[in-house]
């Protein structure tokens, strides 16, 4: 690929132009079709779907009635008499612990189905933390590389005034050093761009139409103190300790129902020698040696554990997002800063140093250090604006909101 290069005033021009890209509609929906593609197809995903199938079944079963009848068929032979009959049995589920499993078993169902969401959304912000560190790398590879062609023009430069006897050894020394050091940064960033495609690449396929930009970001969050517990809400991961705690409460129920002895009923009918037979009989099991007190006992400790989970859980969510909306506000504040001062300030002291140099009212020496300052605080803003999607996808993690920002929830 042919290279062009500049005077060193038009390629820092070109370097300090911001190149961050804002997301169309159409780049909207090219992310948002392959965030949804991964979020089908993650196998992750697929086995937690599963998982929710399998509680599914359980609940169904759990549905069902408890006991069977039973049918007996009895035979017997005392030489002149003989006796046959036939009779049928059911057990009754006298305490319904019927019904106390299935609300088990339901409750179960809608822990996994919080932790599906869950892990929706931790694989989703996963990605946009690998898709927002690719573009990072990506452009200070271009930066990187801008910076080696204005190095290789500046050196070409130096090399003349130095035939012509305007400049002398050390000068050209310098210049001949700079292009060596921005050559080096550039193979070291070129390869850190690399292994963030590969990171990407390790959670989906490239899209067709290429890697998609993100989204612009809020310029600001409104996080109301007082209605914070409306966010929290939502979060699967509370989500799931509730239902759990919800669970634990009915499988205490669920033991203490298990406590009741369920009577069996039974009636036969039949001949002995050559009399009609009719018989009825009731069994009730006698919790003597085991009365289950411990299984309740047991239960009861399962669920006060699970409600200072649930509490623990708590406090660390609300922590968590109110300390991200907070860094969020930080490096928005700092990535504003930059763009009202940062970009002109540069500017100008660029072409100022140009016309310095040129003069000879500048050093080599002081040029090179000032451009190296100048190209690094713009590498410093590339990272900046990195560390500000960091930060609002921490914000998305703590809030639960990322499925919403990016458009998959109706």
């Amino acid at each position: 690929m042919r290279k062009r290069f500049f005077k060193p005033t038009t390629v820092l021009g070109c370097i300090l132009i911001l190149s961050f890209k804002i997301a169309s509609a159409d780049d909207q929906s090219a992310l948002t079709t392959m965030v949804r593609t991964v979020l089908e197809n993650h196998p992750s995903v697929l086995a937690v779907r599963s998982e929710l199938d399998v509680t599914q079944a359980r609940e169904n079963a759990a549905d069902q009635p408890i006991y069977n009848p039973e049918l007996n068929v009895e035979y017997e032979d005392a030489g002149d008499i003989s006796t046959k009959t036939l009779g049928i049995s059911q057990s009754i589920d006298w305490g319904n612990k019927r019904e106390a499993r299935t609300r088990v078993a339901a409750y179960e169902r809608e822990r996994i189905a919080a932790k599906l969401e869950g892990m929706r959304q931790e694989l989703a912000v996963e990605l946009l933390n690998a898709l927002a560190d690719y573009h990072m790398k990506a452009e200070l590879a271009d930066l990187a590389e801008q910076r080696s062609s204005l190095m290789k023009r500046f050196l070409k430069l130096t090399m003349q005034q130095q035939q012509a006897g305007d400049l002398g050894q050390v000068a050209l020394d310098l210049a001949r050093l700079a292009y060596t050091e921005a050559k080096l940064q550039q193979v070291r960033i070129v390869g850190a761009q690399v292994q963030a495609e590969q990171a990407l690449k390790s959670l989906t396929d490239e899209p067709p139409g290429g890697w998609p930009v993100l989204p612009a970001i809020p310029s600001t969050l409104s996080l109301d103190l007082a209605n914070i517990d409306t966010l929290l809400e939502q979060l699967p991961v509370l989500r799931a300790a509730r239902t759990q705690i919800t669970q634990a409460r009915a499988a205490v129920e669920l033991s203490r129902r298990e406590r009741k002895a369920d009577p069996t009923i039974g009636l036969r009918g039949g001949r002995e020698g050559s009399e009609n037979l009719i018989g009825l009989n009731l069994s009730i099991p006698l919790f003597v040696r085991n009365s289950f007190n411990a299984e309740v006992d047991a239960s009861n400790a399962l669920a006060i554990q699970r409600e200072q989970s649930a509490h623990d859980i708590y406090r660390t969510s609300r922590s968590r997002l109110i300390a991200s909306a907070k860094r969020y506000e930080l490096a928005r504040q700092a990535w504003n800063d930059w763009l009202q001062t940062g970009q002109t300030s540069l500017k100008s002291q660029v072409q100022l140093m140009e016309r310095l140099w040129r003069v000879g009212e500048l050093s080599t020496a002081d040029y090179l250090v000032q451009v190296k300052q100048t190209l690094d605080t713009r590498t410093a803003a590339t990272e900046l604006h990195g560390s500000l999607w960091q930060a609002w996808f921490q914000w998305l993690t703590a809030s639960g909101q990322t499925e919403s920002w990016l458009g998959l929830k109706e």
